[in-house]
């Protein structure tokens, strides 16, 4: 018992000793001094704000110059090196150590690392293109543990006017503002995502995540509501006039469009590129640049992200579309019938607008053909949406797509605008194949997978089957009401219209129209009862000596459409073997229908209930003699 007791505690001693050493805590204290900065090195630097940074970053072995003697603080960032900046830092503050090994090409050592250290969730498609202060911010923001992150600063959801923390860069970019790294570029802390971040700025940055000391507190400030004249100094100048081009080269048609980056990408409606083999657009300094096509557009939603060859274009600040209220002040710049540079203002008279399933935001600021495609520009000066639409032969009644869907366009590969084909529109029934009973009514949808369209048709291929009628929209889908008028099968047709009402797409419902379960009248063997029929609840029913009845049935009270119950039951007489033979017009003015068979004459038609002025439908049954 005693061997195997020392035995044990052997195999214990042994384990503890063959067990590897635990990873050293990560700390910030890795961040050392491993070189000497000496001033004036760069002679770009000096006495600039960045100079200190730049010191501190170089020291730490975190940045070199571009030479020996510069720096370059304007030359932008690429995507690899900004890999390059956040491996190292993760690295240093894990181990102590940024050693990479060489690779070809040079930057792969530094992606692999990124990817197995979760700096990066997926590789890049080209690590070679310049990386917007957005794509510096996502990459940076993980080269670093939460607790070596530490907030400093509040900074409320959404308060950073660009950047909303529902978009894909926005946590990264609101942790690193928490954290003092980031202070935004004015008293508001707009944070300009999509510009290119240059290396003065990623000095600083660097720097403030290696030490803590040099992060900034930031208080943001609410921006102040800017003068008309202030709006039009600031924003118009990124407002453009674009013209499109056929395959042939003639312009054919123009609308407006607006910056949204100073690389020159852009934003506009999808109709207003429709179709175009090209496109130049004109700035408001009278300089023309043609548009190396399309990134991504969305025909639902009418937009289109552009990409205008050139650089160093003035563009806007993207708002809030989430925040437009009612009654707010707003400006609309554009392009109206070729009228380049146009600002018009007004309100908003309805923040959130829904026509045909598209969300809008409802404008009373004028806008004209031509305007598709321009910049909606709040009090700040911030654009929160594109103008789109008005309705024709009304003041005023003009709309906007919000300026958060313009989130949801991919920036990845350019397209020319030739080959910008939408997909193919379709129209999807709610159902393929109906039956619906005789007399009774059914309602289906249609929903178009696009508004690319002009009007929308119906066609029955037996009117005397079935009735169609339109029923109105359910959200972008429409609704029609189908209602059996005769036992049989037929078919309804609908389509998708072009202006010169060509047919864009096609859907085809099967219609089967059945004999109800028939429910006769009490003593009146094959006279179908019309309340069983339709559902609708007896009145009175008044008998006469002489074998008749009066069945009244309130109109108001028929839950189907009475005359939809009216034709109904005509129909369905007629197809339980009676005849119609003739109608009269009571003393009352009403049309009364006859039929038989041979047992009865059955009278149909409207009627006051006796004694009052409540209008019934009447069904008299009178047996032959």
């Amino acid at each position: 018992m005693k061997k195997r007791t020392i035995s044990i505690f052997l195999a214990v001693i042994l384990i503890f000793i063959l067990l590897p050493a635990g990873a050293a805590a990560g700390t910030l204290a890795n961040f050392t001094a491993v070189r000497t900065y000496t001033p004036g090195q760069f002679s770009d630097v000096r006495d600039e704000w960045f100079a200190e940074y730049v010191q501190k970053a170089y020291e730490f072995g975190l940045i070199d110059g571009t030479s020996a003697t510069t720096y370059s603080p304007k030359e932008n960032l690429t995507i690899a090196q900004a890999i390059k900046l956040a491996s190292c830092l993760h690295s240093i503050y894990n181990t102590g150590s940024s050693s990479f090994p060489s690779g070809s090409p040079w930057y792969q050592p530094y992606v692999d690392y990124a990817l197995s250290s979760g700096i990066i969730s997926s590789p890049y498609p080209d690590y070679n293109v310049n990386a917007t202060r957005a794509d510096f911010a996502v990459i940076l923001a993980k080269a670093l543990p939460d607790e070596a992150l530490t907030p400093i600063n509040t900074v409320e959801d959404n308060q950073i006017p660009d950047v909303l923390v529902s978009y894909t860069y926005g946590p990264s970019v609101y942790k690193l503002y928490r954290a003092g790294v980031l202070t935004g570029s004015d008293s508001a802390g707009t944070f300009y995502p999509n510009s290119y971040i240059t290396r003065d700025a990623v000095a600083a940055i660097i720097a403030r995540m290696a030490i803590p000391s040099l992060r900034q507190k930031v208080s943001l400030a609410p921006a102040r509501e800017l003068s008309a004249t202030e709006i039009a100094a600031k924003c118009s100048p990124a407002v453009f006039y674009i013209e499109l081009y056929n395959a042939s080269g003639k312009a054919y048609a123009s609308g407006s469009g607006f910056f949204i980056s100073s690389s020159g990408v852009a934003v506009t409606n999808y109709h207003v590129i429709k179709g175009a083999s090209s496109a130049k657009i004109l700035t408001t300094d009278g300089k023309i640049y043609d548009v190396a096509g399309v990134y991504d557009f969305s025909v639902q939603n009418d937009l289109a992200l552009l990409q205008i060859n050139g650089s160093n274009f003035p563009y806007l600040e993207m708002g809030d579309s989430s925040k437009v209220v009612n009654g707010q002040k707003i400006y609309a710049i554009g392009s109206p019938r070729g009228l380049d540079n146009t600002i018009t203002d007004g309100l908003v008279s309805n923040a959130s607008r829904v026509i045909n399933g598209v969300n809008y935001i409802q404008i009373s600021a004028a806008i004209s053909q031509g305007s598709s495609g321009g910049a909606l520009i709040d009090a700040q000066g911030k654009v929160i949406g594109v103008t789109a639409a008005l309705l024709d032969g009304a003041q005023n009644l003009n709309f906007a797509i919000p300026i958060n869907l313009v989130k949801d366009l991919k920036q990845v590969s350019v397209t020319p605008l030739s080959s910008v084909k939408a997909p193919a529109l379709t129209i999807t029934p709610s159902q393929t194949s109906v039956t619906v009973a005789l007399g009774a009514q059914v309602t289906i949808t249609a929903k178009p997978s696009s508004d690319d369209y002009d009007s929308m048709g119906y066609l029955v291929d037996d009117e005397s089957i079935i009735t169609c009628n339109y029923a109105g929209m359910q959200g972008n889908a429409v609704a029609l009401t189908i209602t059996g008028i005769a036992v049989g099968r037929t078919s309804l047709s609908i389509a998708l219209l072009d202006s010169d009402d060509n047919i864009l797409a096609k859907t085809i419902i099967d219609v089967t129209v059945t004999m109800p379960v028939v429910r006769y009248y009490s003593g009146y063997g094959s006279v179908p009862d019309f309340g069983a029929f339709t559902g609708a609840p007896l009145a009175k029913a008044v008998p006469t000596e002489s074998g008749s009845c009066a069945y009244y049935y309130r109109v108001e009270a028929i839950p189907v459409d009475p005359e939809v119950a009216f034709y109904g039951y005509f129909n369905l007489l007629e197809n339980l073997g009676f005849e119609y033979i003739t109608s009269i017009t009571d003393e009352e003015g009403f049309y009364k229908y006859c039929f038989e068979n041979s047992e009865y004459y059955v009278f149909l038609g409207l009627s006051y209930f006796p004694y009052s002025s409540v209008l019934c439908m009447l069904i008299l049954v009178t047996p032959l003699d």
